[in-house]
């Protein structure tokens, strides 16, 4: 429902447009990036092949539900918008990735090891990002 909030008028600090963002996301029933698709993600990453590796993710995407695809495109599109201004906001595609992995995947670390998940999640965030253009 429109409650007539023009957030264009109010003030608002990056950080506290990422931590709505970041509360959002977390409040969602499931993650943004949903759990059948990070197992998908994540055996499509352990291909070595670069240019491979980057059409099986691609087609990993494709099985995402709509919602989820429209919405996940938006995000990473915007994330890759300011990593083209790394050099001011010192937010590269890597730092990007590190910051917003955890609130995308919302990863299950039961079952898998922790270490490994975060490295491998971060990796395929930063893939999504530093390649908007071929993803989407």
């Amino acid at each position: 429902a429109d409650h007539g909030l023009d957030l264009a008028e109010k003030d608002f600090t990056v950080n506290t447009v990422a931590g709505a963002m970041k509360s959002f996301f977390s409040e969602l029933p499931e993650p943004l990036v949903p759990y059948t698709m990070q197992v998908e993600l994540v055996e499509a990453h352990k291909i070595n092949d670069r240019e491979q590796k980057l059409h099986a993710l691609k087609e990993v995407l494709r099985k995402f539900p709509k919602e989820n695809y429209e919405v996940f495109k938006y995000v990473i599109g915007h994330l890759n918008k300011v990593s083209h201004n790394h050099r001011v906001n010192l937010m590269t595609s890597e730092n990007l990735s590190i910051c917003f992995w955890p609130t995308l995947m919302r990863p299950d670390f039961s079952t898998m090891d922790a270490l490994t998940a975060t490295r491998t999640y971060q990796t395929i965030i930063e893939l999504f990002i530093q390649q908007c253009p071929f993803f989407f």
